[in-house]
């Protein structure tokens, strides 16, 4: 009985070890994965869905291999090129502009009062509502895009920065004062680092809006994109074709996720929030 208690209790230890040094996701993910493309499949077969409708997950994955096959003419890479670079550089932009006019703003309070309530109203108005008058002044092509994803990236990142260059602690503001610490030298030593935290929540915000932003205005108005390619799919009934498409969005989208997540672990390595569990 001992012995097996021992090892009972080596088997809960080395459980617990294993959950702090991995994370959850490691296995839970792919399983998950899995078992919805088996309830997928199992419900197309069992219910005689029609392929029109909801493609089985092997029709899917064959048109996924044919949109990625390098000696395939009508492969997909030319058209991710084009989203992925309205998306990065939409993103970037909108996410310089929103930080440099924070950073004017909460240096002169009576403008950021004046303004706040112009900035309220844009950021709420439909974004896509104003799609048309981009279209009129820059035309069909990626530059449209590229300002409307500078748009919806700026207002996140202006209200994100705003919160965050406002919330340091009073206290250290003075203790630096008092050190004779220079405007300059405050905000980089303490005013940019206290609010990484609030700038980093906004640019995960924006960086799915203007995910969505492009493939929007790619259906509206694209003349390459994955956006154009779902709208010609779905002209002609491709389904599996426009299943295929969205996996590929998907996995774009996690990618550059993960990448500003990394980011933010790296910079933010002080956080608790940025922390692995366990540690």
């Amino acid at each position: 009985m001992a012995t097996t208690a021992i090892t009972v209790g080596q088997s809960k230890r080395s459980a617990k070890s294993w959950m702090r040094t991995h994370r959850p996701e490691t296995i839970g993910t792919p399983l998950a994965i899995i078992a919805i493309i088996l309830l997928w499949g199992a419900a197309v077969a069992v219910f005689d869905i029609r392929a029109v409708v909801l493609p089985s997950p092997a029709a899917v994955w064959q048109a996924l291999i044919l949109a990625l096959d390098p000696a395939n003419p009508a492969n997909l890479y030319e058209d991710i090129g084009v989203t992925l670079f309205e998306i990065l550089v939409g993103y970037i932009l909108g996410t310089l502009l929103g930080l440099v006019l924070a950073l004017i703003l909460v240096q002169f309070r009576t403008v950021e009062r004046i303004t706040k309530p112009i900035i309220d109203a844009f950021q709420s108005m439909p974004k896509v509502a104003i799609a048309p008058l981009f279209i009129i002044w820059f035309g069909f092509g990626a530059m449209s895009k590229i300002a409307l994803v500078v748009v919806v990236v700026f207002f996140p990142v202006l209200v994100a920065g705003l919160a965050g260059f406002k919330s340091v602690d009073q206290e250290r503001l003075e203790v630096m004062q008092s050190l004779g610490a220079s405007k300059g030298r405050t905000f980089l030593k303490l005013v940019f680092p206290a609010s990484l935290p609030f700038v980093f929540t906004g640019l995960e915000i924006s960086l799915v809006l203007a995910i969505t932003t492009t493939i929007v205005a790619e259906f509206l108005s694209g003349t390459a994109g994955l956006g154009v390619v779902i709208v010609q799919m779905g002209q002609v009934l491709n389904t599996a074709g426009i299943f295929a498409v969205t996996i590929i969005l998907g996995v774009i989208g996690w990618v550059l996720v993960a990448i500003l997540a990394f980011v933010r672990r790296r910079v933010l390595f002080w956080s608790i929030d940025t922390r692995r569990p366990g540690i």
